[in-house]
């Protein structure tokens, strides 16, 4: 497939290009060290020739390049066949084909998806306006995913001069019934957004609706998975800042719908003024931080990975925003990276792109196939056959739990994958059929039909364009998808269970009427089912706590003591000031080794102003802290890890889980590499505790205690604050 695939392998400025070697059994984070250093915000496709395309928004590509002031690269494209091992073939637009109504020379485009569509490749981009605030989204299409791409010569979503919603970060998703939609926006006051496009995906249809509240999040994503769309975005901490970059945590919830609402895991609306947002990935305190604006895909295997843009957090100077990738897990109905360990910076199992059985039909003589019926041809890059009784069958067999992958067209009748194959009067078939529209599964034995089950397409749905069909079969269940391309959402899917006798190691092949490519079995991947344990608090310290029932001489305040001990709590108006200028903090000696400590706070969030917040804070000096507070940021309540003196959160702050009027506090506090580590978490009931982002303080004296800050017109009222040393 793809013959009019041309685009040469290009090379980088300042370094050679690089093919892709044989599948290596594991890989390091960042990716893509030897051609692109810089490669933010990508869009990722496993595309119609097997193989990985990644696109980028605009950079430097190279550091060396950065250094010499090179050209940029307008959407960098780059393939890989195990999604280890990259080459660069170029850029999406040059001055020669670049988008005319967005004018000529550009700021850059960012942010590109890249989506198959009825035989087309589609990349929905970002493309700046006359000043930072402006942006609009346009559309490009190409017959192959390394172009030539041709822009539609209009924006899909138009500039909107001083919009709530800012019109970037594109991220075309189809339903299953067929229904084309496009999220987009970023940190402005609108959220993020999502529109119903027109059948072509070229023009909006209707009004959009947010579901991601304002001041939130970034870079969407949206996966269907059983009844469940879940909506990943990233928030602040995107790039590097004055303290060494932020968290960008990758954050998730989920609806029955994909226009929303979506909420987390603790059933928090994602729009509210208080938002959810399960964490997904953050800072995990290894050499890469602000990892996030993810993209998901999977391996042959069936495991799926996320791809997150990253940064170096001892190379401040550089902020290159190299690629990272690692394994996304499943647990109770809600992703997360590495079983909560989140973005990996030492040597991790490879994906798994190697097929145990399979076919590109590369070679016309449908070499380690069998034709048991009909005539099949080999020619142009796909197994062929006109007959509906014709049947291709691997010459080998697989593992008993395996997962099979097909590109799958027919231009007359029913075209199938077969699975499960034991002999010509044993196995089973999933057929895309045009004549009834449907997806079935029909399954023989003892060459009788002994079960069918069916789901019919959307109206509409191109038997005729190329579409992948892939089979999961565990525990002799199997599970059957049809989607545009592999690893895209799925338009149709059948769970059933296998009849006796085509259960355990099986061949795979075509039939009907069918037009096959790139068929591959693999052994099915084993899903994990836990997250790492959270960490444990050891025994309560009584002298490094307070229950704030009468005087504790512990206290050291940075100026005036300014709250007032009443009824079991500690009441502290919020200061106008921060930390930056003048405002007072409430500190104590901090205990030896490892502690945690915690409070449980309540901070109406209708009356605070500014950045107004409270809760904890690690001290080494004023402008060497770390904040751990819910913080007012406009119409907006968001729990923060915060380095820093800054006065606002943005860009360095670190987004955790979701905050409320009355809310738990924990700051964990390790050391590493002879510094201090804190890690932060949050609950909404003092028991069930969300951990988030890792931050470190530089070593020395060390010093926690609480603040209450950034706007005037509230009162904190703390509980207590119960610090424990480290667990047995």
């Amino acid at each position: 497939m793809l013959a009019g695939l041309v685009a040469a392998t290009a090379t980088v400025a300042g370094l050679p290009s690089v093919g892709a070697p044989p599948s290596a059994p594991t890989y390091t984070n960042p990716l893509m060290s030897d051609i692109a250093q810089a490669f933010s915000d990508a869009g990722l496709i496993r595309a119609k020739d097997g193989a990985w395309y990644a696109y980028a928004t605009n950079t430097s590509l190279t550091r060396e390049n950065a250094q010499n002031g090179g050209p940029q690269h307008l959407i960098p494209m780059v393939r890989s066949t195990d999604l280890v091992h990259w080459t660069f073939l170029g850029d999406a637009f040059s001055q020669a084909n670049h988008p005319q109504w967005a004018g000529w020379p550009q700021k850059g485009y960012w942010a590109p998806d890249v989506r198959y569509v009825d035989g087309e490749y589609y990349m929905y981009y970002s493309a700046p306006g006359s000043t930072s605030l402006d942006a609009a989204i346009g559309l490009a299409t190409a017959p192959t995913p390394a172009g030539p791409w041709t822009d539609i010569g209009h924006p899909v979503v138009n500039f909107v001069k001083d919009s709530e919603v800012m019109e970037i970060d594109p991220m075309m998703f189809i339903d299953s019934d067929g229904t084309k939609y496009l999220y987009y926006g970023s940190f402005r006051k609108g959220g993020i957004h999502v529109v119903k496009l027109t059948a072509d995906g070229r023009n909006t249809d209707g009004e959009s609706t947010q579901v991601v509240s304002g001041e939130r999040g970034e870079g969407t994503w949206v996966q269907k998975r059983g009844p469940w769309y879940y909506l990943f975005y990233s928030g602040y901490g995107c790039c590097m800042g004055s303290d060494g970059g932020g968290g960008y945590p990758v954050l998730a919830g989920r609806s029955t719908s994909p226009t929303g609402p979506f909420v987390d895991e603790n059933g928090r609306s994602l729009t509210s003024n208080q938002p959810g947002g399960s964490i997904v990935n953050s800072f995990n305190g290894n050499s890469l931080n602000a990892t996030g604006h993810n993209a998901i895909t999977v391996d042959r295997s069936g495991q799926e990975w996320n791809i997150v843009n990253s940064d170096i957090r001892a190379d401040r100077s550089w902020g290159g925003r190299p690629q990272s990738m690692d394994r996304l897990d499943w647990v109770g109905g809600w992703p997360t990276v590495r079983a909560g360990q989140w973005t990996s910076d030492t040597p991790q199992p490879a994906p798994d792109t190697t097929a145990t059985v399979g076919s590109t039909f590369d070679s016309s003589d449908l070499t380690g196939w069998r034709s048991v019926s009909g005539d099949w041809t080999g020619n142009d890059g796909y197994a062929a056959s006109t007959s509906a009784s014709g049947l291709l069958v691997s010459q080998k067999s697989g593992t008993a739990d395996y997962r099979v992958e097909a590109d799958l067209r027919t231009s007359s009748g029913p075209a199938g994958v077969v699975f499960g194959y034991h002999s010509s009067r044993n196995y089973a078939v999933a057929w895309l059929d045009p004549q009834r529209r449907v997806l079935r599964v029909e399954q023989r034995v003892g060459g009788r039909v002994v079960g069918t089950t069916e789901r019919p397409l959307y109206q509409g749905f191109r038997y005729d364009t190329w579409h992948s069909v892939t089979v999961e079969v565990r525990n002799g269940r199997a599970v059957v998808q049809v989607a545009p391309s592999i690893g895209d959402n799925p338009l149709g899917e059948i769970d059933v269970q296998l009849a006796p006798g085509l259960s355990g190691p099986a061949q795979f092949g075509l039939t009907g009427t069918a037009q096959g490519d790139n068929l591959a079995m693999t052994k099915l991947y084993q899903p994990v089912t836990h997250k790492i344990a959270d960490p444990k608090a050891g025994p309560l310290l009584p002298a490094y706590s307070d229950e704030f029932t009468g005087t504790d001489t512990g206290w050291q305040w940075t100026g005036a003591n300014q709250g007032q001990v009443a009824n079991g709590q500690l009441n502290w108006d919020t200061q106008a000031t921060n930390l930056s200028t003048d405002a007072t903090v409430a500190l104590r000696d901090a205990p030896e080794g490892d502690f945690t400590v915690e409070t449980k706070l309540t901070l109406p969030f209708a009356s605070t102003t500014g950045n107004g917040r409270a809760g904890l804070i690690a001290w080494t000096s004023r402008t060497s802290s770390l904040q751990l507070a819910p913080t007012r940021t406009n119409a907006v309540q968001q729990a923060f890890l915060w380095p820093g003196a800054d006065p606002s959160p943005w860009p360095e702050a670190i987004q955790l889980g979701p905050s409320a009027d009355t809310m738990w506090l924990r700051l964990r506090h390790t050391t590493r590499d002879g510094q201090h580590l804190f890690q932060a978490a949050t609950s909404l009931d003092g028991k069930h505790w969300q951990w988030g982002s890792y931050w470190y303080l530089p070593a020395g004296p060390l010093k926690f205690g609480l603040i209450s800050m950034g706007g005037a017109g509230s009162t904190a009222h703390f509980d207590y604050v119960r610090t424990y040393g480290a667990a047995s």
